[in-house]
C-alpha cells in the first residue's frame, strides 16, 4: 500500500504568517523609519481581506459572485447575512478602515507637495529635502507605537470576523489542513 499527502492551505494564513514576521523584523529593529511602516499596513490590508473571503467563501454559498467587491461590501455582507449591522464607528471595524484608507491612498494615490519650513540659507532648505525631513502627509498619524499597537488591533479584527460565524478564535491563523490518501489495496508490497 502507497501513501500520498495531500496539504490545503490557507490564502488568509499566508498572508497573516507573513505578516507577523513582518512585525517580528519590524519590532527587532533599532531604527524608526517611518517608510518600514507601510509594508505592515498594506500586509495588514491583504490579511483583513483575505480573511473577509476565507469566510465569505465558507459560509456563503454565492461568494464567488461577491469576491471581486469591495472589501467594505463584503464585510456589509457578512454582517446581512447574519442579520447584523456592522458599526464601523468603533473597533475593530474602525481599525479596518484605518489600515484600507492608508492602503487605498499608497495604491491609488496621486502625487503630493508637502512645503518645508521656510529657510535661511540654500544648504538648510536642500538639507531638509534630500535628509527627508519633510515627509508625506500618510505619516501624520503614524508612529512606532501606532504600529506596534496594530498588531494587537489586527488580531481583534480577525477574531470579530471569524467570530461573526461561530468559527474559532484563531481561524484566521489556520495554516492547512493535512490529510493522506491511500492507493493501492493491503495486499499490495511496497
Amino acid at each position: 500500500m502507497k501513501h500520498q499527502p495531500h496539504v490545503t492551505f490557507t490564502a488568509q494564513a499566508l498572508a497573516f504568517r507573513a505578516l507577523m514576521n513582518m512585525y517580528d523584523i519590524f519590532k527587532s529593529k533599532e531604527t524608526d523609519d517611518p517608510f518600514d511602516y507601510l509594508p505592515l499596513i498594506v500586509f495588514s490590508a491583504f490579511s483583513i481581506e483575505a480573511y473577509i473571503n476565507s469566510v465569505g467563501s465558507r459560509k456563503i454559498s454565492f461568494w464567488d459572485e461577491l469576491e471581486r467587491l469591495p472589501w467594505r461590501s463584503k464585510v456589509e455582507i457578512l454582517h446581512s447575512n447574519l442579520r447584523k449591522k456592522a458599526d464601523w464607528g468603533k473597533d475593530p471595524l474602525q481599525f479596518a478602515s484605518h489600515v484600507f484608507g492608508i492602503r487605498d491612498r499608497i495604491a491609488h494615490g496621486k502625487p503630493e507637495t508637502i512645503s518645508g519650513p521656510i529657510c535661511d540659507d540654500y544648504q538648510t532648505a536642500i538639507s531638509m529635502a534630500y535628509v527627508q525631513h519633510i515627509k508625506p502627509s500618510i505619516f501624520d498619524k503614524l508612529d512606532r507605537d501606532w504600529i506596534l499597537d496594530s498588531a494587537e488591533r489586527l488580531y481583534s479584527l480577525l477574531e470579530y470576523i471569524g467570530a461573526l460565524y461561530g468559527l474559532h478564535e484563531d481561524d484566521f491563523a489556520s495554516f492547512s489542513e493535512a490529510v493522506m490518501q491511500r492507493h493501492g489495496n493491503p495486499t499490495d508490497d511496497g
